[in-house]
């Protein structure tokens, strides 16, 4: 038996530019807000307390430091809003993908022959809205794969099933 080895034309490979992603929760945007948040929070503080524990501290370099912690939470909280709208995710008959970025556009595909296994979690912010993160998991990597953040919890419940329908019939 001969097998056969046709070329494949790249014009004729179905464009990705095609799928048509579902856009994340707009409550998710909350959570990645509140957790920049405290994350800014935390290091002002910080910078504070290095100011008055420490008396070799200049106050131009305090003041230095709180501009620059000005402009970066600015620039990432700009970053958040920019890029939120770029965030979502698409699932086809035998693939899931991933869409993310601003400046740097991403987007991760993984076939369901290819997935090991799935997991749903939840932190304390997340919990309260309702939101979840689904992990996937592949074949030959011991980290996730693919976390597919901003969906409800019930959508994760969904997405789960069918990945493990799917991934149980191509076994």
């Amino acid at each position: 038996m001969q097998e056969e080895n046709n070329q494949i034309w790249i014009a004729d490979l179905p464009k990705s530019e095609t799928i048509e992603f579902t856009n994340l929760l707009p409550r998710y945007k909350r959570v990645i807000n509140i957790q920049w948040a405290i994350f800014f929070a935390l290091l002002i503080v910080l910078l504070t307390v290095a100011y008055f524990k420490f008396d070799d501290i200049d106050f131009m370099w305090f003041g230095a430091a709180l501009i620059a912690w000005l402009l970066l939470s600015l620039i990432k909280f700009s970053f958040i809003q920019l890029g939120f709208p770029n965030k979502g995710y698409a699932i086809r008959q035998r693939d899931l993908h991933y869409r993310t970025g601003y400046l740097t556009h991403k987007v991760i595909s993984v076939p369901f022959n290819r997935i090991q296994h799935v997991e749903i979690r939840q932190g304390f912010i997340s919990k309260a809205l309702n939101i979840a993160v689904l992990k996937i998991y592949t074949a030959g990597n011991s980290a996730h794969d693919l976390s597919l953040k901003g969906i409800s919890l019930e959508m994760a419940e969904d997405i789960k099933q069918v990945i493990t329908s799917k991934v149980t019939q191509d076994a």
